[in-house]
């Protein structure tokens, strides 16, 4: 498949996932801990069954980048956790909006790992998204709770810019069936080993509550399987991988496009509408 229709595929599905998970965040009263968890295992466990039809899942080569594979699945189990934490204080359309300057950190990243050289058009990139996001806080910068919500997600910007990073290295080495099964599974083993008392108390809540959370989730894990597959197709056939991390900005005005038609998100939304135009016109002069 082109590689330009995998990465129009991904965004769609990434903007979806946005909304289902702050579906979860809304009904399901759980840790932010334990949300990573339902999403990392229940994608985890799903993506064996999807392993046959993407090539399988094929471990050669994987000592040779095992400490991009531990940065990977390290960066995946915090970056979710701080996510769904922002998740809890902002509304979906803000918190998308905000993660964008994952661009940010990507380009930090590459100019430091990468050796990549910035132009003064990525400078005004940066200070467009910047920009972007400061619009779609503006009225509420005296709530904490806020303030809170977007540290959060732009801590988790950073962590999956890191995951971002190492899955593009990966892409050239592992199977995408290995690559879904460590990235989910390798992230959900990491959170329950650190979080185990968190965990196993958060566990009697879904007991009990099992058709309802089990509805959300799965919807949820379909959603990330998806952006993983399409994302990891298009990384991989794409002539310049830094043309896709555009694309994939896009899913920004998407999401919050969702957001204003699904969770009836309705306040400000000139301001998110103008934030997320902002973020992806700064996304292409960063990337460019």
């Amino acid at each position: 498949m082109n590689w330009f229709i995998l990465t129009i595929l991904a965004i769609i599905f990434r903007a979806i996932l946005g909304l289902a998970q702050k579906l979860l965040s809304n009904k399901v009263k759980i840790s932010s801990q334990s949300q990573a968890i339902l999403l990392t295992t229940g994608a985890g466990f799903l993506s064996l069954f999807i392993s046959p039809f993407v090539g399988g899942i094929h471990f050669e080569g994987l000592s040779a980048v095992w400490g991009i594979v531990l940065l990977m699945v390290i960066s995946q189990a915090f970056g979710n956790i701080l996510w769904f934490k922002g998740l809890e204080k902002l509304d979906a359309s803000t918190a998308q909006i905000a993660f964008a300057s994952i661009l940010v950190w990507s380009t930090l990243l590459s100019a430091l790992f990468l050796q990549s050289r910035f132009t003064m058009q990525q400078f005004v990139g940066i200070t467009i998204l910047l920009i972007a996001i400061l619009t779609v806080q503006y009225t509420r910068t005296k709530h904490r709770e806020l303030n809170k919500g977007l540290l959060y997600v732009l801590l988790s910007s950073i962590l999956f810019a890191v995951f971002q990073i190492t899955s593009a290295e990966l892409a050239k080495t592992i199977s995408t069936g290995a690559y879904l099964l460590i990235a989910y599974l390798g992230a959900s083993v990491f959170v329950v080993a650190v979080y185990w008392h968190k965990a196993k108390r958060d566990f009697i809540y879904v007991k009990k509550r099992f058709i309802d959370v089990l509805g959300v989730t799965f919807f949820m894990c379909i959603m990330s399987l998806l952006y993983f597959v399409f994302s990891y197709f298009a990384y991989r056939h794409a002539p310049d991988r830094g043309v896709v991390a555009v694309l994939l900005t896009s899913q920004v005005v998407l999401g919050v496009i969702l957001a204003i038609i699904f969770l009836k998100e309705r306040t400000r939304v000139k301001q998110k509408v103008a934030g997320g135009i902002l973020a992806v016109i700064a996304g292409v002069l960063i990337k460019s």
